[in-house]
C-alpha cells in the first residue's frame, strides 16, 4: 500500500528534474554560441555530460548500496543543483566541460535509482505498465521543460537558481516516498557475453545508432537553429515538435514492431529517417521533416531493445540491459564531437548529412540480415 502512493509521488519528483534537464540541455548549446564557442566546442561539452551519464550508470548501484535510494537520489539532485549553478562562475570551455560531466552523472544516477524503484516493487503484470507511466512522464517534462523554457531567466546564475528550486522540490517529493531497496552482496557487471551475443547483435547496434542520433540531436540541433537565427523560443518550438513527435509515434511503431517483426520496423523508420535528413539539408518541407526524424529517431531505441531482449535467456535480461544502456551512452559520448568537429570545418547541414550516412549503414546492415529476427535461436529464447 505505501509503495502505491509511493509510485504517483515518485514521478512527480522525476518531473521536476526532467524539466529541469530539458530547459539546460536547450539552454547550454545557445549560451555557448552567444559567447562564440567554436561547434568543435559546443560538442565536446554536449559530449562530456554523455560521459557523466556512462560513469554514474557504473556506479549507480554502488552509491544506492552506501546509502539507500531516496538518499542517493537526493545527494544526486543536490550535485545537479550545485554544477547548473557552477556554470555561471566562468564562461570557460574546460569549466563548462567538468560541471557538465557532473550533471551527467547527478542525472545518470537519478534514472537509475527511479527504474529500479519499478523493476523492485512492481510485479510482473504491473511493472510493463509501471514502466510505460514511467516513460511517459519523463517525455512530458522533457516537453514541459522545452515549453517553459521561454520563462526561464536568459542569465546563468538566475537560471541555475530556477533549477536549485525545482531540484529542492523533487528531493521533497522523493523523501516522501516509501523505497528501500535491497543491497547487493556482489555487484554483477559482466556484459560481455551480452555484446558478443551474435543473434542479438543488430539490437546492440540499434542501441548505439539511436545513442548517437539523439545524443547529436540534444547537443547540435538547438546550435543549429541559433545560427539560422531563430531565437530562443523558436528553438524551443523545434525541440517541442522533434520530441512530441517521438512521444506519439512510441505506441504505433512498438505496436507495428510486434505485428510486423522488429526488422521490418526499423528497416522502414530508417528509410524514411533518410527522407527526413534529405528534405532537411534542402530546407523541404521542414516542419514535416522534423515531424519525421521525431517520430523515428525517438523510436529506434525502444525497438532495439526489445530486439536484443528476446534473443537472451531470462537471467541475462538484466546484464543485457547494462549493455544495451552502456552501448546507448557511448552512441551519445562519441558521435556529438565528431559531428560537431565535421560541422565546424564544412557547415551547419552536416548535422542531417551525418544522420544520412548513419541511416544508410543502418538500412545496409538491416537488409544483408534480412530474416533473423523471426525466432530467436532455441538456446537463448526467453523462458
Amino acid at each position: 500500500m505505501k509503495h502505491s502512493y509511493s509510485f504517483p509521488i515518485l514521478l512527480t519528483s522525476l518531473l521536476f528534474v526532467t524539466i529541469a534537464l530539458s530547459a539546460l540541455n536547450t539552454q547550454v548549446p545557445l549560451w555557448l554560441v552567444r559567447n562564440e564557442f567554436s561547434l568543435g566546442q559546443i560538442g565536446l561539452v554536449g559530449s562530456s555530460y554523455f560521459t557523466g551519464n556512462l560513469i554514474g550508470t557504473i556506479f549507480a548501484n554502488w552509491f544506492i548500496s552506501k546509502f539507500n535510494a531516496r538518499y542517493t537520489y537526493t545527494y544526486s539532485c543536490i550535485i545537479f543543483a550545485i554544477a547548473t549553478i557552477g556554470l555561471s562562475f566562468s564562461m570557460d570551455f574546460y569549466s563548462w566541460v567538468i560541471w557538465r560531466f557532473f550533471i551527467g552523472i547527478a542525472c545518470a544516477v537519478t534514472w537509475v535509482v527511479i527504474e529500479s524503484c519499478i523493476l523492485v516493487t512492481g510485479t510482473a503484470r504491473t511493472r510493463g505498465k509501471m514502466l510505460a507511466v514511467y516513460l511517459t512522464t519523463y517525455y512530458l517534462g522533457t516537453v514541459l521543460g522545452q515549453a517553459l523554457l521561454q520563462y526561464f531567466p536568459q542569465n546563468v546564475l538566475y537560471f541555475g537558481l530556477v533549477t536549485a528550486l525545482l531540484m529542492g522540490l523533487a528531493i521533497l517529493f522523493i523523501l516522501l516516498t516509501h523505497y528501500k531497496l535491497p543491497k547487493r552482496k556482489k555487484s554483477s557487471f559482466n556484459i560481455i557475453p551480452m555484446i558478443v551475443n551474435k543473434p542479438s547483435r543488430i539490437g546492440l547496434i540499434g542501441c548505439v545508432i539511436a545513442g548517437m542520433l539523439i545524443g547529436s540531436l540534444y547537443s547540435l540541433l538547438p546550435a543549429y537553429y541559433s545560427h539560422l537565427g531563430y531565437n530562443d523560443t523558436q528553438v524551443a518550438n523545434w525541440m517541442i515538435l522533434l520530441i512530441l513527435s517521438g512521444v506519439i509515434a512510441q505506441m504505433p511503431a512498438n505496436w507495428c514492431a510486434d505485428k510486423f517483426g522488429r526488422q521490418v520496423v526499423l528497416l522502414f523508420e530508417s528509410i524514411l529517417m533518410l527522407f527526413a535528413c534529405v528534405m532537411l539539408i534542402f530546407n523541404w518541407f521542414d516542419t514535416l521533416a522534423i515531424i519525421l526524424l521525431g517520430a523515428t529517431i525517438y523510436t529506434i531505441y525502444p525497438i532495439s531493445m526489445a530486439w536484443a531482449c528476446s534473443c537472451v535467456r531470462k537471467q541475462d535480461i538484466v546484464a543485457m540491459n547494462q549493455a544495451m544502456l552502456l552501448t546507448n551512452t557511448l552512441g551519445s559520448l562519441v558521435a556529438p564531437a565528431v559531428i560537431a568537429f565535421v560541422m565546424d570545418k564544412t557547415n551547419n547541414t552536416y548535422l542531417f548529412v551525418s544522420f544520412a550516412i548513419i541511416s544508410l549503414y543502418f538500412i545496409a546492415l538491416l537488409v544483408k540480415k534480412r530474416g533473423i529476427d523471426a525466432q530467436p535461436p532455441k538456446s537463448t529464447q526467453i523462458n
